[in-house]
């Protein structure tokens, strides 16, 4: 949405019957709010004008809440989980899965590609199968097939608002390893791991192994994992979030 639409919609009346996002704000993580793009230099005033704002997690809301200022319009953020539409069927058992472990780097908003490299390196001097995925340079189709045959993920991303592709690799049963809580589903499908932010990843790589041996001597339901994973990553559960808090709110 443009300034001059959202001008029409506050011209015809009709800007308190707005949802706006989940993909409305921040636009850039660290810069927000960015003064350059109008509708973060006008967020407070948009959030107080709107319905609300559609925001996919609590880490997400609180960091715009202190940035903006905005805590005394804390009932208007509605939150909503992120979600993907891709729900397979056909899912490979763990153990007939060739690769171990998926390094995926994301680097939109804070560049910590030399942990990654330091990681990277870790990585291959272990006798796991490692697979990369860097945003940006693959396809859709390639980061699937590869979701259906790897065991492990680590999800090496900084400050996802959403996370829609970990979504797609979560659903076929990968197990997940992130810097953010909010990334993981439960405790048998994904884990979280702070040191991943820390400045020597050394600790986050000992950590992660140590889980994965403990993981793979017990022959996990991968089958099981990924039917869990798309019940919580469906988009009808997004949309009953939405509908749950809206009605929520005007209870309060």
């Amino acid at each position: 949405m443009n300034e001059k639409l959202y001008n029409k919609w506050i011209k015809i009346n009709r800007v308190n019957s707005l949802l706006l996002g989940p993909n409305f704000v921040p636009m850039r993580w660290y810069k927000f709010p960015d003064t350059n793009v109008w509708h973060e230099r006008k967020f407070k005033e948009i959030l107080s004008e709107v319905k609300g704002v559609v925001v996919h997690s609590n880490r997400v809301r609180n960091h715009l809440m202190i940035k903006s200022n905005t805590k005394d319009l804390f009932n208007k953020y509605i939150l909503s989980r992120s979600c993907s539409y891709n729900l397979p069927n056909v899912i490979k058992p763990f153990q007939e899965r060739e690769n171990d472990i998926i390094l995926f780097q994301k680097y939109a908003d804070s560049d910590h590609s030399k942990q990654g490299k330091q990681l990277l390196s870790l990585l291959k001097g272990t006798n796991k199968k490692i697979k990369q995925l860097n945003y940006g340079n693959y396809t859709r189709e390639d980061e699937l097939l590869l979701a259906n045959n790897s065991k492990f993920i680590i999800y090496f991303s900084f400050y996802d608002t959403g996370a829609i592709a970990l979504k797609e690799l979560q659903n076929y049963g990968v197990i997940t390893f992130t810097l953010q809580k909010d990334l993981v589903i439960n405790d048998e499908s994904g884990y979280y791991i702070p040191e991943l932010e820390l400045d020597d990843i050394t600790l986050a790589f000992n950590k992660i192994i140590k889980i994965i041996e403990e993981i793979s001597n017990k022959n996990p339901d991968s089958i099981k994992i990924a039917k869990q994973n798309q019940n919580f990553n469906r988009c009808e559960r997004a949309l009953d979030d939405i509908c749950n808090n809206i009605i929520k709110k005007k209870k309060i």
